[in-house]
């Protein structure tokens, strides 16, 4: 299954930790029960202490259901993904 890299931003004034409930609401909706109702694994998600940024490496069918999965940080920040290969994956197939 492919996998993906999201980085999230956002700035110190739209930070969600400032808002209790969004706080919340974010927290339920990065966990493995809910990305499942999206058809999707969570491998690996990373908070940069005061940076406002976080990363998220996910494994699903394609990036749909990826962007549907992230479109609650859009009301806070930015969102990236890009599709990704781990370096085993390179060897393998001898792309890069």
């Amino acid at each position: 299954m492919p996998l993906y890299f999201v980085e999230h931003k956002h700035t110190i004034e739209a930070c969600p930790t400032q808002k209790p409930e969004m706080m919340m609401m974010l927290g339920k909706h990065v966990s493995e029960p809910n990305a499942a109702t999206y058809g999707i694994r969570i491998l690996a998600d990373i908070v940069h202490p005061g940076e406002h940024r976080m990363n998220m490496v996910l494994e699903a069918d394609s990036q749909e259901p990826i962007d549907k999965f992230m479109q609650p940080f859009g009301m806070v920040g930015s969102i990236e993904v890009k599709q990704v290969s781990t370096c085993e994956q390179v060897v393998a197939t001898g792309k890069c």
